[in-house]
């Protein structure tokens, strides 16, 4: 009969215990959500999420702009190489196809290893300013 007793009472006591810890885990963990659902904290939550959203969406759209105008001068590159070459643009005559220079000198004295920027300032320096009525 002792042993029935004992087993009866440390049985009562964990599953006692247990409930209680249970009880508190669970309480712990509500207020936690509480906290984290109230208006303020998500005022704050929703802030710092965006900050760093629009951080990263500057720095990605800088580099995409970078990329993209170094492609567009590296095929630009292509495309005066392509024309500077011999033959490039001529049909079987000899004579020019479709309007294309033969050779880059052809262009306003552009030489064939000019780079744009040299190619931007010459066309820059070579209009007039129309707003000056000149």
């Amino acid at each position: 009969m002792p042993k029935r007793t004992f087993w009866l009472v440390t049985g009562a006591a964990l599953g006692a215990g247990s409930s209680l810890w249970a009880e508190r885990r669970v309480r712990r963990t509500v207020a936690q959500a509480t906290a984290r659902l109230q208006p303020d904290a998500l005022v704050v939550e929703v802030g710092r999420s965006a900050r760093q959203v629009a951080g990263s969406a500057g720095g990605r759209v800088r580099d995409a702009v970078v990329s993209g105008r170094d492609e567009m001068l590296r095929r630009e590159e292509e495309l005066w190489a392509d024309l500077a070459t011999p033959g490039a643009g001529t049909d079987v005559g000899g004579r020019m196809a479709a309007g294309v220079p033969a050779s880059r000198t052809d262009l306003a004295g552009a030489s064939a290893h000019d780079g744009p920027l040299a190619r931007r300032r010459r066309r820059a320096s070579a209009k007039s300013p129309s707003h000056l009525g000149q």
